[in-house]
């Protein structure tokens, strides 16, 4: 089997994927380069990787690509790391600042303000390491790890996993595994193994991170909050997205 080029976002949520690539008895075929969300696609896109985790609000603008493996980054309920955060009620917000690492997130941002809220704010995107205050009327979308280190900052706090399933009664999958059409199936295949071991060993992630990241509840975010399962609900909600966005005429933004 030839080696596998494999793009994989660098967030505590893709420690189960990491884990499961890491003791896997084939785990000499993987070369795995991590990035934020973003620049995942990126290494996609420019032939870097044969294989990557991407985000969903990529895919209308990624050319050749097949979903692969029944394993992703979801949610069926509140997801914790995606959320608008704000010192007012996000109706009163007039200012949006998006997140640069995560298009899926601005976009999935985008439709809950515009359909769940019935606002229409302004848009910045920056990368949100920089921001250290907000102004008066701002809003600001985090993702990933910085959550945990801001989640008690602000006085306001909208979990868009939470909003998108009081919108459309869906769960959410804000990332899935694509591969080019040249990964052969034995790989796909064992790929898919892989990334079930891991999910299946959850236990002995969360005893590792709990050593690294002795701060944050992650056993809470692991079981309750993130949902690894691609399932047939994921994909409704999936296509509903990528509806709603060419609606909004969010595609090539």
């Amino acid at each position: 089997m030839k080696d596998i080029k494999l793009a994989l976002v660098g967030y505590l949520n893709t420690k189960p994927f990491e884990y499961g690539l890491k003791t896997s008895l084939s785990k000499e075929i993987y070369s795995i380069y991590y990035d934020n969300p973003a620049h995942c696609v990126k290494l996609y896109e420019n032939d870097k990787v044969d294989v990557a985790l991407v985000p969903v609000g990529a895919l209308s603008s990624i050319g050749e690509y097949k979903i692969i493996t029944d394993s992703c980054i979801g949610c069926d309920d509140h997801v914790r790391t995606v959320v608008l955060m704000s010192n007012e009620k996000i109706e009163d917000c007039k200012h949006v600042v998006l997140d640069s690492h995560s298009r899926t997130s601005a976009i999935l941002t985008r439709i809950l303000l515009k359909e769940y809220w019935n606002t229409n704010p302004r848009y910045s995107t920056v990368n949100i390491d920089e921001i250290e205050e907000l102004e008066s009327g701002e809003a600001v979308l985090m993702i990933g790890d910085k959550v945990f280190e801001n989640e008690k900052k602000y006085k306001y706090s909208y979990d868009l996993g939470h909003y998108w399933k009081k919108l459309t009664g869906l769960p959410f999958a804000y990332a899935v595994w694509i591969a080019k059409g040249h990964v052969s199936q034995s790989a796909i295949d064992q790929l898919s193994i892989d990334l079930n071991n891991g999910i299946n060993s959850i236990d002995q992630v969360i005893e590792e991170q709990r050593i690294k990241e002795p701060l944050h509840d992650l056993e809470s975010y692991y079981r309750d909050n993130i949902d690894y399962v691609l399932d047939t609900e994921k994909r409704k909600a999936l296509d509903l997205y990528l509806t709603k966005m060419s609606e909004l005429e969010l595609v090539h933004e």
